[in-house]
């Protein structure tokens, strides 16, 4: 019986911080760039739920790890030599 009151409190506490953590993760980490971006390149403000910043958030981050990914190869390969 006390058995399934805790797994009941640990089940709601594990889903809210989840749910803490992905909302700060999609929303700040992707969405965020994304948004600045965009309002960077049109007249009005961009819609920050859009599929425009989603996809422009995705892009960032590509472009970040892509370039720091190459940073990290042109350093490393220097070392070697």
């Amino acid at each position: 019986m006390i058995e399934e009151v805790v797994e009941g409190a640990f089940k709601v506490v594990g889903r809210f911080l989840g749910y803490i953590v992905l909302e700060i993760i999609f929303e700040l980490l992707l969405k965020g760039p994304g948004y600045f971006i965009s309002k960077q390149f049109t007249k009005r403000a961009p819609d920050p739920d859009g599929f425009i910043v989603v996809l422009l958030g995705f892009l960032f981050w590509a472009v970040l790890s892509i370039g720091a990914y190459s940073v990290y190869l042109t350093i490393d390969g220097s070392a070697n030599t």
